[in-house]
């Protein structure tokens, strides 16, 4: 067993076997509470009942909404925010009044109902408390409308099953006194665009009966918090960022993997992030620790229990399990009270352990992988050292552009700005298909502010005007949504006895159900031996060969229009401006359409390629935001041959690293080179948000140029490959096969790039 007060890292270098891994280390100490003497505020009675004496960040939070203001707090994990929304409710609760309670996940809220129900219980009120989602059984539903006070939700029942029935609603919607929106970092990309337009309705049917709550919500530290909740709510917001509670030292190592040895490029090869993570694995359950292995896919999650049991004994591997979504929830009920009572010590788990559910103290976090932005890292990191005892963050880097930036720069995993979180409510695809709900739930009028400023409520084609204003035209328009998703139609996936395996979106399917398609589903390979694109249907069946699969495609990009320089204001701020892209760095609505060519079969591990097959799909059109950068003033750079090259890798690279700048995935955007672009001749990079419609990661990408381009031009400079590697210039979704790359043309363009870029807008800031 290891002596919790003793460094970690002195244990971990002194364990045999340590290669010197560790590449990065940083202290943080102890800091004791600043706690006031005394709160006389609104809420002292119920404060005293609970025998809770706030901190100073709490007291502001309170003295903000004594004053009736929206309130969003975002502030580290375990920083006592959960008390800021339970006791204005409970003073709510105890006045007759009600609250609504939007968590992004099922687990999550019934997780805070038991423990609001104590407090509920503490201070007197007999108030009702529920939870109302997918699994409420339907005998309970009535009931829980016609007593529940406070009510536990998601934004997908908040859709079905609360705005489509409003009416049904109204003795508790005609009471409710504020809405707590929990872990409001989650509600970004098509999810967030979806979350806002869903929160928006529900403020405007609260209005119809009279009832103007307060907001209170609460998240992960992100770079613009009060932005990001106006932008899903509409409102204005009062923040507080900053916390005093008190915490124990800990420990923050990045841990480089061992490098291996190759007969060419022998700098670049290391071993996997998924090895590194099996040593210590073994090793911190030995010694007693409760760990918790962040892996980015639940593959991986699964992997690693796999590999780690290998070296385990039975014994101890009881106490290792796994923790993802795709479980049961009885079966993560489980997991969770094993662990909690420390029957289980270690779980590897995904993002499904990132959010607040109650697991108990936790001494060691690794992340496997950088988790995509500094937000999610530092969430999961918080998951340790909440007993009061020193813990333990390792960051294990993985094979990806993004890791490698930060393991050549670890000081900015410390001292680095956190992302913004991006969430466009107006989007030009999802926000006609909320107008279409919100028309169905109280008929639009054309003074409103919801509908976006663009929106000529005349020319949507499921409306028609009544005397009392503009009404859907059709039944129930809420189920054409898909909350979690970009909506259009559906793909069922079916195995040899038709039943049912689970569902993909349209463009999925055509990208990765594909006939002879090799299909992972919940870790499981198959293969797709039919798709059915006008029935809907895609047949699977497993999978046994040694070899995975990969589309080819062309994708063409037109400008469809462009925002002018200074002239880009967001609506639905209220008129605050949005950063301008530097000079040179032009943004628009464009039109993107691939063609999926071909699939080619490789043989896992080599990569080498078995086969190539043709494919006949119908190709794949959408609107959206896009970047472009026009690189005639610096093609010269580098010879006309390698132009090509260059830019393709260059535009590889910037993909990589958009999220350390975005809060978004890799795989949310896209890109494409033209070195001679059809409509002026010129050489181009675009940037391309990959939704229909555009969520805004290209446009808040494009702010932060510079910056952006810099970090590309510094990681092609340090990676220490040759010719290029997964953790620079290739990708796992390049439509040709990350053929013509070259990345020593690409760091001379990059370099030009920012050269003149820079100078182009130190002239633009002194005229």
């Amino acid at each position: 067993m290891i002596d919790k007060h003793r460094s970690y890292h002195a244990w971990l270098t002194s364990l045999e076997g340590y290669e010197g891994q560790i590449s990065a280390y940083h202290f943080f100490p102890a800091y004791p509470p600043s706690q006031p003497t005394s709160y006389l505020g609104r809420y002292r009675s119920v404060l005293t009942n609970l025998d809770i004496h706030p901190y100073r960040h709490q007291i502001q939070a309170f003295e903000y909404i004594e004053q009736g203001r929206h309130l969003v707090v975002a502030t580290p994990t375990a920083s006592g925010k959960s008390l800021i929304y339970q006791v204005p409710v409970l003073q709510a609760l105890l006045q007759g009044e009600a609250a609504l309670f939007l968590f992004p996940t099922k687990a999550l809220a019934r997780d805070q109902v038991e423990k609001l129900e104590r407090l509920v219980a503490m201070v007197g009120s007999k108030a009702g408390v529920a939870s109302y989602d997918g699994d409420t059984p339907s005998d309970q539903r009535e009931e829980i409308r016609a007593n529940a006070s406070c009510l536990f939700t998601n934004p997908d029942m908040l859709h079905f099953g609360i705005l489509a029935n409003h009416s049904k609603w109204s003795s508790f919607l005609s009471k409710i006194r504020f809405v707590v929106v929990d872990e409001l970092h989650s509600y970004r990309g098509v999810f967030g665009v979806h979350a806002a337009n869903i929160l928006r309705r529900f403020f405007r049917v609260l209005a119809h009966y009279k009832r103007y709550p307060q907001v209170i919500a609460t998240s992960a530290t992100i770079g613009n918090p009060k932005e990001h909740a106006s932008n899903l709510t509409g409102f204005s917001f009062e923040a507080v960022t900053e916390d005093n509670f008190p915490r124990a030292a800990r420990e923050f190592i990045c841990w480089q993997p061992v490098s291996k040895s190759s007969s060419s490029e022998a700098e670049a090869v290391r071993r996997s992030a998924l090895t590194e993570a099996t040593w210590l694995l073994v090793r911190c359950l030995r010694a007693g620790l409760k760990c918790i292995f962040f892996c980015n896919s639940r593959k991986n999650a699964e992997l690693l229990r796999r590999y780690a049991n290998g070296y385990l004994k039975e014994t101890e591997s009881a106490r290792l399990r796994s923790y993802r979504a795709g479980y049961t929830a009885s079966d993560r009920r489980l997991i969770e009270t094993g662990f909690k009572c420390g029957d289980i010590r270690v779980l590897t788990a995904t993002s499904a352990l990132e959010l607040g559910v109650d697991i108990g103290d936790v001494d060691v976090v690794v992340l496997v992988g950088y988790p995509g932005s500094l937000m999610a890292l530092w969430q999961r990191a918080g998951r340790a050292g909440r007993s009061g005892s020193r813990s333990l963050t390792i960051l294990i880097p993985g094979s990806d552009p993004l890791d490698e930036y930060y393991l050549r720069h670890p000081e900015l995993l410390i001292d680095g700005s956190i992302e913004d979180a991006v969430a466009d409510a107006f989007n030009s695809e999802i926000h006609p298909l909320h107008l279409a709900c919100a028309a169905a739930e109280i008929p639009l009028r054309a003074e409103e502010e919801y509908p976006a400023p663009w929106v000529e409520i005349s020319e949507l084609p499921f409306l028609v005007r009544r005397e009392n204003g503009w009404v859907n035209r059709g039944r129930y328009p809420h189920q054409r949504i898909q909350i979690r998703g970009v909506g259009g139609k559906r793909i069922r996936l079916r195995d040899g006895l038709g039943r049912n395996l689970g569902e993909a979106d349209f463009s999925t399917a055509l990208r990765e159900l594909h006939r002879g398609a090799v299909y992972l589903h919940q870790g499981e390979p198959f293969v797709v031996m039919d798709l059915d694109l006008k029935g809907g249907v895609a047949l699977l069946t497993p999978h046994i060969e040694d070899y995975y699969t990969q589309t080819r495609h062309e994708t063409e990009i037109e400008i469809l229009d462009e925002v002018k320089p200074f002239e880009e204001i967001s609506s639905h701020l209220q008129g605050e401006r949005v950063p301008a892209p530097p000079f040179g760095v032009s943004t628009g609505r464009v039109l993107v359409s691939t063609d999926i060519l071909s699939y080619v079969k490789k043989r896992y591990f080599s990569g080498k390629i078995l086969d190539e097959r043709y494919l006949d799909l119908p190709p794949l059109s959408f609107k959206t935001q896009g970047l472009w950068i026009e690189l005639t003033e610096v093609s010269r750079t580098v010879s006309p041959e390698l132009l090509p090259s260059a830019m393709h890798a260059l535009e590889h690279t910037l993909i990589g690293l958009l999220p350390a700048f975005v809060l978004c995935e890799r795989a949310d955007v896209g890109g494409v080179s033209y070195p001679n672009y059809p409509a002026t001749g010129r050489p181009v990079i675009f940037i391309y948000d990959g939704y229909p419609g555009g969520v805004g990661y290209s446009r808040a990408g494009a702010a932060a140029f510079l910056e952006w381009l810099l970090a590309a031009k510094d990681l092609l400079a340090r990676c220490l490959c040759k010719s290029g590697c997964p953790r620079c210039i290739l990708s796992p979704k390049c439509g040709n096969g990350n053929q013509y790359l070259d990345k020593p043309a690409a760091q001379k363009l990059a370099a030009a790039l920012l050269e003149y870029l820079t100078f182009r807008q130190d002239q633009n800031l002194s005229a």
